[in-house]
């Protein structure tokens, strides 16, 4: 089962959640609707746990889609799209914090300010091709 979460992640909430950033009109609301459409399953499959397995610890699910407690918020910042609402999503914001907090986790990821200064500075790149094409 954790497996089919991961695609999921990868195939719903990625595949949406990347174009709903730098594309516009009615392609960036049917992409904004698919993100949320795909976190509410996700917010679903946590259902209280504190992690993805339901264990006291990380899990292989919580590593796959692990990205979307760090790199959503990033994107949600570039693109001025708050993603990932606490209030829509309580338990995902609740994992997200336990997740980026953990020590493994924390000491792994590049820095925020440093990822932040990079998609700045790819946005027209991409606002261009998104925009346009829509992949």
């Amino acid at each position: 089962m954790a497996r089919f979460w991961a695609r999921f992640a990868e195939e719903k909430l990625l595949d949406a959640a990347w174009p709903s950033m730098w594309s516009k009109g009615e392609q960036k609301e049917r992409a904004e609707k698919e993100t949320l459409e795909a976190l509410e399953k996700i917010e679903e499959q946590l259902n209280g746990k504190t992690y993805f397995g339901g264990d006291d610890k990380i899990g292989y699910l919580d590593i796959a889609i692990g990205w979307i407690s760090y790199w959503l918020p990033i994107w949600g910042e570039v693109g001025s799209y708050e993603i990932l609402d606490p209030k829509k999503f309580p338990g995902i914001s609740a994992w997200k914090t336990r997740f980026l907090d953990h020590p493994a986790i924390r000491d792994s990821l590049p820095p925020r300010d440093k990822m932040l200064e990079y998609f700045h500075k790819r946005s027209p790149e991409w606002y261009s091709r998104f925009g346009s094409s829509g992949k």
